[in-house]
């Protein structure tokens, strides 16, 4: 067998792919994948995590050819996609939440770069990301994420995966699950906008002569602006049940991936 400085060659083998799905994993995540977060910081990060998981995980067999090397190494990259983007779904949630507060509240106009995404966002949608972030934070969510990528070496085994058509569904039942979280965060303020409009409305019809956009855009945005000040708090109460939703999720997506 082999001898690489002491290292076998089904022990190199293993360390490459747990690397490359600690890698992939890290790369997709949410947070852990932002731009601000420096790239030697990252690779730091991700080598540490390699490296103490593979004191635990048990080496695999010699792969018997190149190809199946390349194979175990793609199979690793699609399970981090996957497992990336189910973890991501919370995040949009959050976001989509604020662009359609910022639809009826008339700011939806004004569009800033999130340096998230390199994608123009409307401001409350940014304010709505930015807050899940410090709540995802806050209450250690980032450790589910972390215990994730440990637990996925046991849920599926090196080196292959297999890509159960259940998996497809499982994802778009989170899709789902992720749009009725909009709507419990939206709710408040986006029932609130639709009372106003539904009031203007009348004021209207019984008011011909008042002009009603100009009357109503500042009565839009102060009504807006109020109910999501005072729903801001329910972020901390309906947040961390969202995040432990999205490990459970994650787990689910990784029991269909294993062979």
């Amino acid at each position: 067998m082999i001898d690489f400085f002491g290292v076998t060659a089904p022990q190199l083998e293993t360390f490459i792919l747990v690397m490359i799905r600690v890698f992939g994993m890290l790369a997709v995540f949410p947070i852990f994948s932002a731009p601000q977060v420096p790239q030697h910081v990252r690779f730091g990060f991700g080598l540490l995590i390699s490296f103490i998981l593979f004191k635990v995980v048990p080496p695999i067999a010699a792969l018997p050819s190149m190809y199946d090397l390349v194979a175990a190494v793609v199979a690793q990259v699609v399970l981090g996609v996957i497992i990336g983007f189910v973890a991501s779904l919370v995040f949009v949630s959050f976001q989509f939440a604020g662009e359609l507060i910022d639809l009826q509240i008339g700011f939806a106009v004004a569009n800033v770069l999130n340096p998230l995404t390199q994608q123009n966002v409307t401001i409350i949608g940014e304010l709505e990301l930015a807050l899940a972030t410090l709540v995802f934070l806050a209450t250690d969510s980032h450790h589910l994420l972390i215990q994730g990528i440990a637990g996925s070496f046991t849920l599926v085994p090196l080196p292959f995966i297999s890509l159960n058509p259940r998996v497809m569904w499982d994802a778009v039942s989170f899709l789902s699950l992720a749009l009725v979280d909009v709507f419990k965060i939206a709710a408040p303020p986006a029932g609130a906008l639709f009372l106003t409009n539904v009031a203007l409305a009348f004021m209207a019809r019984v008011a011909p002569q008042m002009n009603v956009f100009v009357v109503g855009f500042p009565i839009q945005i102060g009504v807006g602006l109020t109910v999501l000040a005072l729903s801001l708090s329910l972020l901390g109460v309906v947040g961390p049940d969202m995040f432990h939703d999205v490990a459970l999720q994650m787990d689910t997506v990784m029991r269909g991936l294993r062979m």
